[in-house]
């Protein structure tokens, strides 16, 4: 139940740390009077306790003290809320502090809420100002806060090491900035921040050595200043080795975010890569968690750049928030349309858009004619057609109650009937990534849902508008504390298997994974090997993904151009200091998966949510963008995109049109069979890939070196048909349109970077 005091001044002074605990049970007593007395002791000695647990980005603090929007708000009325409101919270503590009655203790308190308001708005600096005065208090009081001294000393160190990553990395970013190990060209050449937080580190460090997170954060900021290993504290040096070898080299990705006009400075959200205006150039969509900014469409020029064509769109007024967008054409157009989800962790339902592509570069926001303008806590949602009617209709996670099921009516309306459906999920909520998957190939769709507060759940497809629970029965069993999921073919035998990833932050423990030490969490990632549609197997420490990686935004791609999916994860968590790398992974032959972060130079240290995966440039290899940023405006990036170099392997590209089946092809399947001495199969399965991001829907085939297609097949449920061609040529992008006897040949031609763009440009 929401705590609830009469005045929220008071609350923030007598409860501030209260308030920024985590579940910590770290109220301190602040604002009580103790009784009088007499007799006058002396004050107990002071105490030195480890760094506690609290909110150091302000997430939590400004989320619990917004005022509550109705249900029927515009997408204005919330971005109006969040408007400069830890400013605002700022000014009321003022107030309060400026009472002279206030105790040393209620003023220390008050000056630990004031560090983390200023770092929510992007202020590391007058942060960092608040905690020394807070600091000198505790230390000149021998009664007060002591048991506090090190945790304002732990965050000392944060505050100054986001204000070098603000001062170095967001204002004055390069294309190697940040990125693990650092590059002696993304050296921090404004060091203040670094310096200030090596002090402070260490400082704590000297008093609790075992803490595996604050030497990691030494080690991070010794990095900033070109000083790791070398200047060190070999008591707590923190080696790199096992992260900067893996056994798979790729070739090193480069981020051209900043050279094609991509790099939005940006909060966590959503990304869509796909071709919008129908020149069959990938487009990017972006949107953002920030209420206040609106979605961002980059038009392909076709040139090797963007162009940001955000207000002709129409798409300015959508803001109030996204983690999340997905595409699918759910009027059979052919022009894709978006669905956007909004409300994830907050406490108060907003209201999501679908965005109907009018196919001449303009969407039009057509949520409340299409039925679906209910508000929801929603962090993912995805599009099938589970009827198999030839529309396709949507689900919705909700994360503080029952989930939506919205059939499609093939009159541009839709009818909400998850409960009467049996995939509603009760009343608990707590839903938060989803993936459809016909795991027993019968052509409807089943539906996989992941779940943060308890095991995730598959739900059988009764092919009658109905689903049953078979979770146990096909041996699905977690993840808890689940996020991100999706369905894909690792292996390449024909069956769905699922990967449902665990949102575990123990910072101790993601370091443990990089530098290869067992963690010590109870729950992990879950990877599903799909046992020919019978059942399910764990097979996640076979496959080597039994690590704990902080995962926000997830999807994959066959980056290498093996015939095998591959993927990448986007990491963190609304704290301040979870500073730890975005992950690539290399799938070996459908049988493991080898870390190759290192090595491909995609270990951004800044928060990445979602990613997509696509060919943007039409060179035949899958680049990576991520959007990029935490959950504060203290804690934007720039958004990036990965250029992925190449490995000399061939491909193809599949373009599905459907025509019975729904115009975008969601839930086709196609096998590509390769001729030569060493065959290969492969098999995909048209989706937008991850419940956080989403790729293209056309579908991207690495071949390895065999030069040619000995067949191709191409299943489409609805219909029930099989297509076959045979002897198609390799390295080139084909359109199938259902019924078709022979398919179309795309005229495409790689496109490269802008002029000077193939030489390093900045740092």
């Amino acid at each position: 139940m929401r705590k609830t005091l009469s005045h929220p001044a008071t609350w923030l002074i007598a409860a501030g740390v209260s308030l920024l605990a985590v579940g910590a049970g770290l109220y301190l007593g602040a604002g009580t009077t103790p009784p009088p007395t007499d007799v006058v002791s002396p004050p107990p000695p002071p105490q030195h306790e480890p760094r506690k647990s609290f909110d150091t980005s302000g997430f939590l603090t400004v989320a619990d003290k917004l005022k509550p929007w109705p249900p029927t708000a515009s997408l204005e009325e919330v971005a109006d809320s969040y408007r400069k409101a830890g400013y605002r919270l700022l000014g009321v503590l003022d107030q309060e502090m400026a009472k002279p009655s206030l105790s040393s203790r209620q003023r220390t308190q008050g000056r630990l809420v004031r560090a983390v308001l200023l770092n929510y708005e992007g202020e590391p600096a007058k942060a960092y100002q608040a905690l020394s005065e807070a600091r000198a208090e505790i230390e000149a009081d021998a009664g007060g806060a002591r048991e506090w001294l090190f945790t304002f000393i732990f965050y000392q160190g944060v505050t100054a090491l986001r204000r070098g990553e603000t001062d170095n990395c967001v204002l004055c970013r390069g294309e190697s900035s940040c990125i693990l190990p650092i590059a002696a060209a993304a050296v921090h050449t404004q060091p203040t921040g670094s310096r200030l937080a090596i002090q402070h580190f260490t400082e704590y460090l000297d008093r609790f050595p075992d803490d595996l997170e604050v030497r990691w954060l030494l080690n991070i900021t010794h990095m900033t200043l070109g000083e790791h290993p070398a200047k060190v504290d070999p008591r707590y040096l923190v080696s790199l080795d096992r992260y900067t070898h893996s056994e798979f080299d790729i070739g090193r990705f480069r981020d051209v975010g900043h050279l094609v006009g991509v790099n939005r400075l940006n909060q966590a959200g959503g990304v869509i890569m796909d071709d919008f205006d129908g020149d069959d150039l990938p487009d990017i969509v972006v949107s953002s968690f920030d209420p206040t900014e609106a979605m961002v469409f980059y038009r392909n020029k076709g040139d090797g750049t963007f162009e940001d064509r955000t207000k002709e769109a129409g798409l300015s007024n959508q803001i109030g928030g996204g983690l999340y967008c997905v595409q699918g054409d759910y009027n059979n157009d052919g022009h894709p349309d978006v669905y956007v989800c909004r409300g994830a962790w907050l406490l108060y339902p907003v209201r999501p858009s679908l965005l109907r592509n009018d196919g001449n570069g303009t969407f039009t926001d057509v949520t409340a004619e299409a039925g679906l303008l209910d508000p929801v806590n929603s962090i993912s949602a995805s599009w099938a057609d589970y009827d198999n009617d030839g529309h396709l209709d949507l689900f919705v996670c909700n994360e503080t109650g029952p989930c939506r099921l919205y059939r499609n009516r093939g009159n541009g309306t839709f009818e909400e009937v998850a409960g009467k459906a049996g995939v509603s999920g009760g009343p608990a909520g707590g839903w938060k990534g989803v993936a459809w998957v016909d795991y027993d190939n019968d052509g409807y769709p089943d539906l996989f849902v992941n779940n943060m507060t308890t095991t995730a759940a598959l739900f059988r497809n009764n092919r009658d508008g109905t689903f049953s629970n078979v979770t146990a029965k096909m041996g699905i069993d977690g993840p808890r504390q689940g996020f991100s999921c999706w369905a894909w073919d690792f292996d390449n035998d024909g069956y769905l298997d699922i990967f449902a990833s665990c949102y575990d932050r123990a910072l101790g423990d993601v370091v443990k994974g990089l530098t290869g030490q067992p963690h010590s969490r109870r729950y992990s990632n879950k990877l599903y090997r799909n046992l020919g549609g019978k059942k399910f197997q764990d097979v996640t420490k076979e496959a080597g993904l039994d690590v704990v990686m902080s995962p926000m935004g997830s999807n994959f791609g066959d980056f290498d151009n093996d015939g095998y999916l591959d993927f990448y994860m986007g990491t963190g968590d609304p704290s301040l200091f979870l500073l730890v790398p975005n992950r690539m992974f290399k799938n070996v032959g459908g049988k493991r998966f080898a870390e190759i972060t290192g090595t491909s130079g995609t270990g951004h240290l800044q928060k990445g949510h979602a990613v997509a995966c696509g060919d943007w440039d039409r060179n035949g290899t899958v680049d990576v963008f991520i959007e990029m940023g935490g959950a504060v405006n203290g804690d934007k990036y720039h958004n990036i995109l990965f250029q992925n170099p190449g490995q000399g392997n061939n491909w193809l590209s599949v373009k599905l049109v459907g025509k019975k089946s729904n115009r975008s092809a969601i839930g086709a399947r196609i096998k590509v069979q390769t001729a030569g001495p060493q065959p290969l199969t492969v098999h995909r399965h048209v989706s937008s890939g991850s419940s956080f991001g989403a790729n293209p829907l056309e579908q991207h085939v690495g071949l390895g070196k065999a030069d040619r297609v000995a067949v191709l097949e191409v299943y489409w449920p609805t219909s029930g048909t099989t297509q076959v061609f045979r002897d198609v040529p390799v390295n080139r992008g084909i359109e199938v349109t259902e019924f078709a006897t022979d398919y179309r040949t795309l005229d495409r031609k790689p496109i490269p970077l802008p002029k000077g763009g193939e030489q390093a440009i900045g740092r």
